[in-house]
């Protein structure tokens, strides 16, 4: 490749790098008042101390007692479905385990992923009032079966109950049989004589679900008009107005809560950091006045799966931005899809990542043409400039003169070099960001000793081993040799500084690229078997 296209590469991942820096620094999720962060605080510390009592069987609360028989006879209640396994304790009708059939925490080991992350910190869902935390874990009757299959019917339905004092409480879930996404209600019914006046919190406590690259967002989110990622630092931060949805995502899975009543509702959403890697989000409900007699229900819908597009929007389109791939997210989902469509014909998405580095080499080869012959007639006219920048070395005016004369005289625009390589940016950083985020990679072959595309590649040998690395890691090691091959096919400079700087480019690349995903390096090193070939041909064409 170029000199002007690793430079040009170079100066695209500092754009990624210092975009994301700038973004998180300079656009904070707004921050709450102190007694907006006092009272949540306390909240959590309640239901800290209650989730550590039921263990024990006992409850204390400072503020009620609640009798021990409403935490006794816990039951388990189990859905299997062919995308999932589940477990609800009737204690809080939350979640205990959702695994996912189709996807593994290993490649070579057959455990599913279970995408309650964090069950000593929290199960999920929690629902309880703001006045209530006790409620979060509060024993529910359900059903008399304890165990469903979805095997022979389309969906399923659990209903739970339970009351405190005048307060009775109802959850149902319906679960699909072809769908992650999950129909939650919550109703509320004031069976007393007196009015109750609080609001509902939904809470849920997450860890990343699987192992991923460093390179992406882990953490809670929450969706406005636009995908706002949470990076939770030492206090609480919270948002307050309106939100599509809220939720927790990793590099390849996601947890999501579609509130579905008012659509001009207000929510406020508090995140916090329970400890290393582990964060917290609750939604807080408007606040509600339930007179004797009245009742209050709440609707949403949890998508509970993997970052996959098309099932992401199966039941609520706008969940699909959720997957977003940066500020070249308009580019990089098409290209997405040109590599599952790829993929329909090839089954292996090591030769998708093949075809459309191939078609992305087709669609440039104009610009990069043009690229190749500025510079090899940049070449021809070197010797010129460096005799212009020796006489005029104490004058740059006078020399910059003189460089537009010489410019003007043999019809070279200086930038027709770099220009094509710049437009060309924006492509490869959404292209990158695809081969880091896509689900449809991870644990995905190619051949030989590749394979993961998700993971770094490595081939091993016997009872070889690299420090460090373990293995050897062979494709990046010919991606480097290959940088290397383009260099001396590219014109050299009358720079000697510049082209030891050069010079070292492979190397830098080769320890840059050594544990990025192999996907990543495959692409990278077909572009640059691609751009050697068209450099050869260009050459060729330009002696004619």
């Amino acid at each position: 490749m170029e000199k002007r296209a690793l430079l040009a590469i170079v100066i695209s991942f500092a754009i990624i790098f210092i975009f994301n820096y700038l973004y998180m620094k300079f656009m904070p999720v707004p921050q709450p008042s102190q007694t907006q962060i006092a009272n949540n605080t306390q909240s959590k510390k309640d239901i800290t101390s209650v989730s550590k009592n039921v263990s024990k069987k006992e409850v204390k609360s400072e503020k009620i007692e609640i009798p021990k028989s409403l935490f006794n006879n816990y039951k388990i209640y189990v859905i299997d479905s062919p995308k999932y396994e589940v477990s609800v304790t009737s204690a809080g009708a939350r979640f205990t385990k959702f695994q996912l059939k189709n996807f593994f925490r290993e490649k070579n080991k057959k455990e599913p992923i279970d995408l309650v992350s964090s069950p000593s910190e929290s199960l999920p869902l929690e629902i309880y009032f703001a006045g209530l935390p006790e409620l979060a874990i509060i024993n529910y009757k359900g059903p008399e079966e304890k165990n469903f299959s979805l095997e022979n019917s389309t969906s399923q339905t659990l209903n739970f109950v339970s009351s405190f004092k005048d307060i009775v409480l109802k959850k149902t879930f319906t679960f699909k049989k072809d769908s992650y996404f999950i129909d939650v209600s919550f109703k509320v019914l004031n069976k007393g004589n007196e009015v109750i006046k609080d609001r509902v919190l939904l809470r849920g406590v997450f860890s990343p679900f699987a192992d991923g690259t460093k390179y992406v967002f882990k953490g809670p989110f929450y969706y406005t008009d636009h995908l706002n990622e949470v990076k939770v630092k030492d206090d609480i931060e919270e948002y307050s107005g309106a939100l599509k949805y809220i939720g927790y995502e990793d590099n390849y899975f996601m947890v999501a809560v579609i509130p579905q009543n008012k659509s001009n509702q207000t929510y406020k959403a508090t995140f916090r950091n329970i400890k290393k890697d582990t964060q917290e989000f609750i939604l807080w409900f408007s606040p509600f006045e339930l007179k004797p007699g009245e009742e209050i229900s709440y609707k949403f819908k949890l998508y509970i799966g993997p970052k996959k597009i098309e099932e992401m929007e199966k039941e609520y389109p706008l969940l699909g931005k959720a997957l977003y791939f940066g500020i070249f997210d308009f580019i990089a989902k098409p290209l997405l899809h040109i590599l599952k469509f790829s993929h329909q014909f090839t089954g292996n998405f090591g030769w998708d990542i093949i075809f459309v580095t191939i078609l992305l080499r087709i669609i440039f080869f104009p610009l990069n043409h043009i690229s190749y012959k500025s510079m090899k007639r940049m070449q021809e006219i070197q010797p010129i400039i460096q005799k212009l920048r020796e006489k005029y070395k104490k004058d740059p005016q006078t020399l910059n003169k003189e460089l537009m004369k010489v410019y003007k005289a043999y019809k070279i625009n200086p930038f027709s070099g770099c220009l094509p390589i710049l437009i060309q940016i924006p492509i490869f950083i959404a292209f990158y960001k695809v081969l880091l985020m896509a689900i449809e990679l991870r644990h995905a072959p190619f051949m030989l000793w590749i394979d993961d595309l998700s993971s770094p590649e490595r081939l091993y040998l016997g009872n070889f081993y690299i420090p460090y690395l373990g293995g050897i890691p062979l494709l990046s090691i010919l991606m480097g040799a290959s940088m290397y091959v383009q260099q001396k096919l590219t014109p050299a400079s009358t720079d000697p500084l510049q082209n030891k700087i050069m010079l070292l480019m492979p190397l830098f690349f080769v320890v840059l690229f050594i544990n990025f995903p192999s996907g990543l390096v495959l692409y990278w090193f077909v572009n640059n078997v691609l751009s050697i070939i068209q450099q050869i041909f260009t050459l060729k064409l330009l002696k004619k």
